[in-house]
């Protein structure tokens, strides 16, 4: 059966754009969990204010106020750059897999996307103030407590009381945090806690904080690696362009380049809004189950 190359391309494009963007939703972890800000067109640059803290004091009647508090703004700067992907698909793997490769190929590029993003929000983590844990240590419940704790007992720059407080550990930490939990004979730990765990091998909620795991956390050479705990507006995601996907057809090639391309930027608002967990993150093995 002859193939309609014109119609098939159209068919894979419209398929190919669907697929990146579902697989790229379904594989980022972070962009959920902190402050997204769309920018205007034809602005790349944007400044944050952070002001400082008021106190309160004791009055006397007929008494000037001699000491007023200057409430001075700071910013921070944020910067929208071009980041993106290409994949070149062949017109003879388009006519030996016909659709399968443009769906593969979507899927590779929308996954690619969703770990960059990912893996620059995460290096964020190693700015933040606050760090809890040490290398070879591993993680427990009583640590994410502790983080929580640290976050609503800052004094000196008080988290918003609004927003969500969210943690991203790697996949090998979570295991032992929710190993923690859920293993017969671990004390203290309430049964209900135990089971929501269960259930739900990806997400948990301790302590009021969303816990999320990730593959793309860097592991040191000493298997331990960094996550963090932080209030959604200790980091911001600035965004002049979303990710979009566009074709261009190479005749002399005889294949269809599919270009992935997007503009952001990200960094942190406020470094006291967010601890750093340093815990170890070694292979499970069957030694140590």
């Amino acid at each position: 059966m002859a193939i309609n190359l014109a119609s098939n391309l159209t068919a894979i494009a419209n398929n190919f754009i669907l697929a990146a963007k579902l697989t790229e939703r379904d594989n980022t972890v972070m962009r959920q969990l902190v402050r997204v800000i769309q920018m205007k067109k034809g602005v790349n640059q944007i400044d944050l204010p952070k002001f400082s803290t008021v106190s309160v004091a004791a009055l006397t009647d007929g008494v000037d106020l001699a000491s007023p508090t200057s409430f001075t703004p700071s910013s921070t700067t944020f910067t929208a750059s071009e980041r993106g992907a290409m994949i070149v698909i062949t017109d003879k793997a388009m006519r030996e897999s016909q659709d399968m490769v443009g769906q593969l190929a979507a899927r590779e590029l929308g996954r690619a996307w969703g770990k960059d993003q990912d893996t620059q929000l995460f290096s964020n983590f190693d700015s933040f103030s606050a760090s809890i844990g040490t290398a070879g240590t591993e993680i427990t419940a009583k640590y994410m407590l502790a983080g929580h704790a640290l976050l609503h007992g800052n004094s000196t720059q008080p988290i918003p009381m609004d927003g969500k407080i969210s943690a991203v550990i790697h996949a090998f930490q979570a295991y032992e945090l929710q190993s923690s939990l859920t293993l017969p004979g671990t004390n203290n730990v309430p049964t209900d806690l135990q089971n929501d765990l269960i259930k739900r091998l990806f997400v948990a909620r301790i302590f009021e904080v969303d816990v999320f795991q990730s593959k793309d956390i860097t592991v040191d050479g000493s298997d331990d690696a960094k996550g963090a705990l932080f209030h959604q507006d200790a980091i911001v995601l600035v965004e002049q362009q979303a990710m979009r996907v566009r074709q261009q057809r190479d005749e002399s090639l005889r294949a269809t380049e599919f270009v992935l391309v997007g503009d952001w930027g990200n960094g942190i608002w406020e470094n006291e809004w967010g601890v750093e967990l340093y815990f170890d993150s070694a292979t499970p093995s069957g030694a140590s189950i």
